[in-house]
């Protein structure tokens, strides 16, 4: 692990190790690997280990619905809409008290709602919808953003809350994304200090570079050094790092030997990470749910 406990240096210095060639180094720059390599890795390697693991990250994203306005831009970062609900107007407790159920696109009635793109488009189109409480769309990420890291040259700072955070205007290392809430989803991780802390990110304005978590920090509020990236594990650095290999090694016209080799490495890499992410929660371990909402035979 890099000693500034950055994922992205992590990333950077193994692919160096793993395609150790003097050519490389002085034609491919740190922030070339970041912005053109580790970029797309990071997406494929997340797209694998997401789709079975216990612990994902669930999002809410509020729409308020128009009259006769058939669709609404969803945020960048929406990799699966797994619902769409109105929650209680006064003492929310998590639970949704109506829910839109999608039917097919056919349908004699219409879809009710539908994925068109990036937006969320209702079909009968809203009527007599003025003031009544608006829907709570609950998604997971699809991963896809910009990473970046900052040194104590390029800091960013902890809100007086510590639930908020505001990036740096121009990153050490990688770059930042200007979409509306694509850092959704992702990790903020402190780098200064004797204890690194880790938050998830609950949505981020890009116009004023804010982000808010789903939890606090405890650090002092004010400026540090951060990375946003995956959550540091050596499973999901190694993956990332070998899927930039197979990257940068198909460019450079590595060996059939080496990249074989490489496969290799990346085949036991995504096993380590998707094994540890699906196999969390365990205390009910593998099964299908009976008690759900999508069961017409469940009674309370």
């Amino acid at each position: 692990m890099d000693s500034t406990g950055s994922f992205l240096k992590t990333v950077i210095e193994r692919v160096r190790g793993y395609l150790d060639d003097s050519d490389f180094d002085a034609k491919y720059q740190d922030q070339f690997i970041v912005q053109h390599v580790i970029m797309p890795a990071l997406v494929d390697v997340w797209s694998r280990v997401s789709l079975n693991a216990d612990n994902p990250v669930m999002l809410d994203y509020t729409v308020t619905l128009v009259n006769d306005q058939e669709c609404y831009v969803l945020p960048s970062c929406v990799g699966e809409v797994h619902e769409v609900v109105q929650m209680a107007d006064t003492n929310n407790n998590g639970q949704p008290v109506t829910e839109m159920i999608p039917r097919h696109r056919m349908s004699v009635g219409g879809p009710t709602w539908a994925l068109e793109g990036n937006m969320l488009c209702f079909r009968p189109f809203p009527i007599g919808v003025t003031g009544i409480t608006p829907y709570t769309i609950r998604y997971t990420s699809n991963g896809d953003m910009s990473p970046h890291y900052c040194d104590n040259l390029n800091m960013g700072s902890i809100g007086v809350s510590g639930l908020t955070f505001v990036f740096a205007v121009t990153p050490t290392l990688g770059l930042l994304d200007k979409r509306e809430n694509c850092y959704a989803g992702q990790i903020i991780r402190i780098l200064d200090g004797t204890v690194f802390e880790e938050r998830v990110i609950a949505s981020y304005s890009a116009a004023t570079r804010t982000c808010t978590m789903k939890r606090p920090f405890t650090s002092t509020v004010g400026n540090h050094s951060y990375e946003v990236a995956p959550a540091r594990s050596q499973g999901m650095v190694e993956a990332v790092a070998i899927a930039c290999a197979l990257k940068l090694g198909t460019w450079r016209k590595c060996s059939q030997a080496q990249m074989g080799m490489f496969t290799q490495q990346y085949r036991s890499a995504i096993k380590t990470i998707g094994d540890n992410m699906a196999n969390m929660q365990m205390r009910t371990g593998k099964s299908w749910a009976k008690d759900t909402r999508d069961n017409p035979n469940w009674r309370p």
